[in-house]
């Protein structure tokens, strides 16, 4: 009778103590994943905040975000508007199809983050105005231009972002 109270004790002495492991290992589980949550919550918070047009470099990255504002002016961008800023884009950055296209893409996804990227105009143009010679700041203006009588005559939206291109451009 000893001996089964001592096998029932030592069991029930086993049972206790792995309960009490499994707790601790899903207690550490669950902090583990916390810690993970709390990382990745801050990497998707610098993401967030950080906008596209916020970290411009590449002059031809911001032309390409006026050039597709200009058109959206009009309303959704049509496969003629689309057609003629890649060829557009492809002669005036020597670019190749593939990177005139990704530039699109890149456009669209800024402005669909701005909303109007006439109102971020001099932080947009600022890699254009800091890099490029006057010559290739009057090339934009044409692009600008160009995108803008695509479909009709220049809307009054699009007339002053070009104006306003002007003269961040060519004026200041």
């Amino acid at each position: 009778m000893h001996i089964l109270l001592a096998v029932l004790g030592a069991l029930a002495a086993a049972f206790w103590a792995f309960t009490y492991f499994m707790r601790a290992a899903n207690e550490g589980r669950e902090a583990i994943g916390e810690v993970k949550g709390l990382v990745r919550r801050g990497k998707w918070n610098r993401r967030v905040d950080q906008r596209l047009v916020e970290n411009l470099s590449d002059p031809r990255e911001a032309a390409a975000i006026l050039i597709y504002q200009i058109a959206a002016y009009d309303g959704e961008i049509t496969d003629k508007q689309h057609a003629d800023i890649v060829k557009d884009m492809q002669n005036a950055f020597e670019a190749d199809t593939e990177t005139a296209e990704g530039l699109f893409a890149f456009a669209r996804m800024a402005v669909g983050e701005i909303n109007d990227a006439g109102n971020s105009a001099r932080k947009i143009l600022a890699p254009v105005a800091d890099v490029c010679t006057a010559e290739e700041k009057q090339t934009m203006i044409d692009m600008l231009e160009r995108a803008a009588e695509v479909e009709s005559p220049p809307t009054d939206m699009q007339r002053r972002l070009i104006f306003e291109a002007r003269r961040i451009l060519l004026e200041d």
